[in-house]
């Protein structure tokens, strides 16, 4: 049947953690709870089955969210699951009803457990009253929610103005199709429970063939091996895996395949080809035998049309069974030019280049700051000039391991009136060229901790060289 059954449940590894974290979170009302999947992967079954084991110990509200669009609905729903007058009464006295009714429960040290299967289908409204009943003041919390829907449910559950819903939420589970293990264990489990042997129905490589056209779906499953049952001839053999093929064409209503013989020579086969054709203009007039007779459907440019060339030799006869009596198609692409060229040749010209050549090159443009560049700003600030005894001129260093490499200007005696109010200037370069030399280990990028110490032992005067790479 397509409706859930939980005798025939197969704990499946997803379905087992979802039927044990909900069932958990009813119990000790950790919060609200959620099972999220795609359609036919067993989201109704479970909320069938978290029903069928709370009911001794809890009143049970198993709702389809489909089928309520307003506040009096859904409370008439939830009172009518629970056994509760709910005809001709209005929309405020059924609330009170419902709160009245859990306040009992909760007095018992029991409560109310509501299922919504189909809940994407919710309003967002509905599913704030859902939200409001889980406040009404009990001594422990008496309500207790689980919505179960699609993918689309926790992109509802993700807007703003659920957040407060969202933020209750305590379990969530996933639902997904079952993988080949799965499903050959799922199989057996089905045919075990319906009192039956899946070796004497079926013959050895259904599984692999209901897999496959499944793609391990439960609800897909079980459809496509009762029609395959149904559609056998002999009910004393095994079901064939050509009759699992034939079942799924049936039920998904899939043209049946035909039996292809030998192609044959190239020559009846027609041929489309993309591009401007200019590689192939030889061709469209050769008489050789690799291209006699065959339908060409050229597509060029915008100021070229479509040109069909004519060929001799009619198409072949339909095959026995082919609904198809025309000839083959074959496509043939020519990547020997750009199709997309033209489009962006009008739109070279209208791209800007623009040239730093230096600092004034930026000053029209926007700037950007960024905090590690405003700390290491004040950290700059705060160095103050280092005295250097005035040494002979030294190689500039330089930066081939990828470290930053940090220089104090020395003044000297013949440069020192020239570069007097450069004197005091630290310069950091940092080297983050991706070739580096060979031979030569690379060293990574210089990170912001690392200049916080060179500018402290700046600021106590400390010149003591440290070991590479800082």
């Amino acid at each position: 049947m397509a409706a859930p059954r939980p005798q025939f449940y197969h704990p499946a590894p997803a379905t087992e953690a979802a039927v044990t974290g909900t069932e958990r979170a009813i119990r000790r009302a950790e919060g609200v709870a959620i099972v999220v999947g795609p359609p036919g992967t067993g989201k109704s079954l479970v909320l069938a089955l978290i029903a069928e084991r709370v009911r001794d110990d809890f009143d049970v509200a198993l709702l389809s969210g489909a089928r309520i669009c307003t506040r009096r609905a859904l409370w008439q729903a939830i009172l009518a699951e629970i056994g509760e007058p709910y005809r001709g009464i209005d929309e405020a006295e059924l609330r009170i009803a419902l709160v009245e009714r859990i306040r009992g429960l909760a007095a018992t040290g029991s409560g109310l457990v509501v299922l919504v299967d189909e809940a994407q289908t919710l309003p967002t409204r509905l599913m704030e009253e859902l939200r409001l009943l889980t406040n009404v003041p009990t001594p422990l919390p008496a309500v207790h929610i689980v919505l179960a829907g699609s993918t689309k449910l926790e992109e509802l559950l993700g807007l703003p103005r659920m957040e407060s819903l969202a933020q209750r939420i305590a379990v969530r589970s996933y639902l997904e199709p079952l993988d080949h293990g799965e499903t050959v264990a799922y199989l057996r489990t089905q045919t075990r429970t319906a009192g039956c042997d899946w070796h004497a129905l079926f013959a050895p490589g259904c599984d692999d063939a209901v897999f496959t056209a499944t793609d391990g779906v439960p609800r897909l499953i079980n459809q496509l091996c009762d029609h395959a049952l149904v559609l056998r001839g002999d009910a004393t053999t095994p079901v064939p895996p050509a009759a699992i093929a034939a079942a799924w064409r049936d039920i998904q209503r899939l043209p049946a395949p035909t039996a292809h013989s030998d192609p044959g020579p190239v020559g009846g086969v027609s041929s489309l080809e993309f591009g401007r054709g200019g590689a192939f203009d030889h061709e469209l007039t050769d008489d050789g035998p690799a291209r006699a007779g065959m339908d060409v459907i050229e597509f060029g440019g915008f100021d070229e049309g479509v040109a069909v060339a004519d060929h001799d030799d009619p198409p072949r006869a339909g095959r026995a069974g082919d609904p198809w009596s025309g000839p083959e198609v074959e496509l043939v692409f020519d990547g020997s030019g750009d199709p997309f060229e033209e489009f962006f040749e009008q739109e070279r010209d209208a791209v800007e280049r623009f040239l730093m050549r230096g600092p004034d090159d930026f000053r029209e443009c926007r700037h950007v700051s960024s905090r590690e560049g405003e700390t290491m700003a004040r950290q700059l600030s705060a160095c103050e000039r280092i005295e250097l005894p005035t040494v002979a001129p030294a190689a500039t260093p330089t930066a081939d391991d990828g470290a930053a490499v940090v220089t104090t200007a020395i003044p000297q005696p013949a440069a020192a009136a020239a570069d007097a109010d450069d004197s005091d200037m630290v310069v950091i370069e940092e080297d983050m060229e991706p070739f580096q030399t060979p031979g030569r280990p690379v060293v990574a990028a210089v990170r912001p901790g690392d200049y916080r110490s060179l500018f402290a032992r700046l600021r106590r005067g400390d010149s003591t060289p440290q070991p590479s790479g800082r």
